[in-house]
């Protein structure tokens, strides 16, 4: 099941809603994954990052300078969201995997971004380039970053 967060973050009621809003900017999404991180109650996280590092051509990602584009600003993103999680209290880390996915992928346990390409397909989900989009993928938060 995939869940789209509204801007607000807050967990869809039931099993099966499924919400949709993208969130309109970087900070908006560094804002919700920490209010979602802390409110979760726990004193440390380590973060599950996938890094594109070849894709196929998609509407998101035309070639290689874009793959390079979105890797460059991924990796100031996450730094931005371990800042931000480590001065709301909450002691983070991250590791980095290699993807040939065109989505950069942030989650609390680690996802196979081909099974969130495919949840986002069946949703009938479609991200544009340079948009984050705070989901649920099998109850596992996650920021999706194109």
């Amino acid at each position: 099941m995939l869940s789209l967060y509204s801007k607000a973050a807050t967990l869809p009621g039931t099993a099966n809603a499924q919400q949709k809003n993208e969130i309109g900017d970087l900070r908006d999404a560094i804002v919700s994954f920490t209010n979602l991180t802390v409110d979760s109650g726990r004193a440390s996280v380590r973060l599950f990052c996938t890094v594109p590092t070849w894709s196929a051509s998609t509407d998101t990602c035309l070639d290689l300078h874009d793959l390079n584009e979105l890797r460059s600003r991924f990796l100031v993103f996450v730094h931005d969201l371990l800042q931000s999680l480590r001065a709301s209290g909450v002691s983070a880390s991250y590791s980095l995997s290699p993807s040939s996915s065109p989505l950069c992928v942030i989650g609390h346990r680690p996802l196979d971004t081909a099974t969130v390409l495919d949840k986002l397909h069946q949703s009938k989900g479609t991200l544009k380039k340079e948009q984050v989009a705070l989901v649920d993928v099998d109850n596992v938060t996650c920021l999706i970053m194109t």
